[in-house]
């Protein structure tokens, strides 16, 4: 009867929903374009910076120099996409004003720049790799 009380729990869905619950109940009772932002903002945010790391590169996620990367690509990107966000809310108010609109604007922003840093992480990850370190160079 009580067995399911045993399963442990995913994390990265317990931070998810932990953070979309504030910014799910502000939207819902605003229905502002600062309300609608703030949610996408937040979907965003958590699919480059929850999601991929802890589903799409679990192997990356302990390694110091995915985090290193991770971060200062993403403190470039990061505000260039909001940016980008904002415009388009901004621009089009349909965008923050229906539920499936909202969502789908996120995602489909959020999946871009996932794909974007990540393929950047992955880029220089390598590319830090392949280059020599200078102890077996003066050697």
């Amino acid at each position: 009867m009580f067995e399911y009380i045993n399963r442990k729990r995913d994390p990265v869905a317990i931070i998810f929903y932990f953070g979309l619950i504030p910014f799910g109940l502000f939207w819902v009772f605003h229905r502002s374009p600062i309300a609608g932002f703030s949610l996408q903002t937040y979907l965003v945010t958590a699919i480059v910076f929850v999601f991929y790391p802890f589903e799409m590169q679990v192997q990356s996620v302990k390694q110091w120099s995915f985090w290193k990367w991770m971060l200062r690509i993403g403190a470039v990107a990061h505000p260039l996409f909001s940016a980008g966000l904002w415009y388009v809310d901004v621009t089009y108010p349909v965008f923050v004003t229906g539920t499936g609109t909202v969502f789908f604007t996120a995602f489909v922003i959020g999946v871009i720049e996932a794909v974007v840093v990540g393929e950047m992480v992955d880029h220089f990850k390598s590319n830090e790799r392949d280059a020599p370190t200078t102890s077996s160079a003066k050697s």
